[in-house]
């Protein structure tokens, strides 16, 4: 079960461990906050649905993030982004730690950022971007029947893929990956 102990563990567990950076200047570099919300004593992990008219993973499942802007850090990066899609208050994100670098194939090298968010939040999403917020219980996403392994076909060649189910959601890709090394430091706290 995650629980308060189990976020103290993953804490422990993420500030033990440095992140694995990659160097890849050909690459565009991104950020992601993985964000933690705590709502009637469960522990969730908030989502957005991508907009339809995206260059880039346009109706997909995401995680808040996008491109580090000159002179910001990437943790400013994964925060300020998550405040201009969702409406996440900066002063409301704990960062409890950094996962190692992710290439896409889409040509960004993405830094994600697990944070916990600490006051009740009223999503204000930016409308260009998101067109749907939602929270998906960590204990559901730890349930035996997810992830699905699935080959997906991009450019001429088959990749394995991550496939997390919810309800209604899919939720896979590029999210599907950094949810899955997310998941596995959890199962490591728990």
């Amino acid at each position: 079960m995650f629980d308060d102990h189990a976020l103290t563990r993953l804490r422990s567990i993420l500030a033990s461990r440095p992140a694995i950076e990659i160097t890849a200047p050909q690459h565009r570099r991104a950020c992601v906050l993985i964000p933690l919300v705590r709502k009637n004593g469960a522990w969730s992990i908030l989502f957005t649905k991508r907009s339809e008219n995206l260059a880039a993973h346009s109706g997909q499942v995401a995680f808040p993030g996008g491109g580090v802007e000159d002179g910001e850090t990437l943790e400013q990066a994964a925060i300020r982004e998550a405040d201009e899609e969702v409406g996440i208050p900066p002063r409301d994100v704990e960062l409890i730690g950094r996962l190692d670098d992710v290439i896409t194939h889409s040509g960004f090298l993405v830094a994600p950022f697990a944070g916990v968010i600490h006051e009740p939040l009223e999503y204000v999403i930016q409308e260009s971007e998101v067109v749907e917020v939602f929270e998906v219980p960590v204990e559901a996403l730890l349930d035996m029947s997810n992830p699905e392994v699935r080959y997906v076909p991009f450019r001429a060649k088959q990749y394995p893929a991550y496939f997390y189910h919810y309800g209604p959601y899919e939720i896979w890709g590029l999210t599907g990956r950094m949810l899955k090394a997310f998941l596995d430091l959890v199962w490591q706290a728990v």
